[in-house]
């Protein structure tokens, strides 16, 4: 049987009106679980994906409940259609989550209490630290890893390894945008500054996942029913304190998304599907010739992914 992995994006991928070609017809799945994860919050998300006059503040706040919930709700709309189960779940950052609810290990309810206060949390690190994130593409893993210890001990780290072509580095202003310029001396194709306002997966994130640990303490999560490969070690946990202890870790440690793709190849999976609003996970992986790369991010796209993996799998 032909069998397929299930990518879920992380912050970065919202956009004005995403999913809009989804919430066309009347009383649909879209609408019932944006409205239930709305209530949840306590907070209008479809109002927010459509930016119908909503503060930039709570853009912010909000913005990683709004991609949680679009992910779950073209999962929900998959199973609804009696979907294929995929062999292997994978998120990227906040990704993560999205995997875990659809892998039935944490409940929707708990993944959105646990992700607005990410949110906020990742929001309180910038009050006293100004913060930059920048994507490094075209340079040597080794060459970044090296320029940014010469910057220390102010804090730059590597905060994403997306591709052999693509890295992200995270932390301190100044110290990121100095070693910016030094990968663009040591031959970086380009330095592309990112629109997220927090120094995501560096070491500033450590003092805030304390609290964060202590909230986790709370929130019941099960074995996952299928696996899902995490962030920080590229395996599949099962037991709950371990679960809980990597996502803790995800916080202030690098995203290895490159050796989840590279573990997923190994099990001789190539067709992946990337279940949320963009094409982000997509463009990433565009450039590996031997994968099949699916996505969700509108109705017509959908029902493509959806038909080539149902056809594969009569197929095989």
């Amino acid at each position: 049987m032909n069998s397929f992995a299930m990518l879920f994006p992380g912050q970065g991928s919202q956009y004005i009106n995403m999913l809009s070609s989804f919430f066309q017809k009347k009383d649909n799945i879209f609408k019932k679980i944006f409205d239930e994860a709305s209530e949840y919050i306590n907070y209008n998300l479809l109002k927010l994906i459509q930016n119908r006059e909503t503060k930039k503040r709570d853009n912010y706040k909000y913005i990683q409940s709004a991609i949680l919930t679009s992910s779950i709700a073209i999962y929900q709309f998959w199973k609804e259609k009696n979907g294929r189960c995929p062999a292997f779940m994978s998120g990227h950052s906040l990704g993560e989550y999205s995997a875990l609810v659809c892998a039935n290990a944490i409940k929707f309810s708990d993944a959105l209490k646990i992700v607005k206060l990410r949110s906020k949390l990742m929001q309180k690190t910038v009050i006293n630290q100004p913060s930059l994130v920048q994507a490094i593409i075209g340079l040597d893993k080794k060459i970044i890893e090296n320029i940014c210890l010469q910057h220390s001990p102010k804090v730059v780290s590597i905060a994403s390894i997306n591709s052999d072509n693509q890295i992200i580095i995270s932390g301190d202003k100044s110290a990121v945008h100095k070693v910016g310029l030094n990968c663009k001396q040591k031959g970086a194709k380009y330095v592309v500054k990112l629109n997220i306002n927090t120094p995501i997966h560096s070491s500033l994130m450590k003092p805030v996942s304390e609290k964060f640990q202590y909230v986790l303490k709370s929130i019941k999560i099960k074995s996952p029913t299928i696996p899902v490969i995490n962030n920080v070690d590229v395996i599949c946990e099962k037991n709950e304190k371990k679960i809980k202890k990597a996502l803790v870790r995800q916080f202030y440690s690098t995203v290895r998304w490159k050796e989840i793709i590279d573990l997923i190849k190994s099990k001789k999976i190539f067709t992946m599907l990337e279940i949320g609003p963009n094409k982000i996970l997509s463009n990433l992986i565009k450039k590996n010739n031997n994968i099949t790369m699916l996505n969700t991010n509108n109705l017509k796209n959908f029902l493509i992914a959806f038909k080539k993996i149902h056809k594969n799998n009569h197929e095989h």
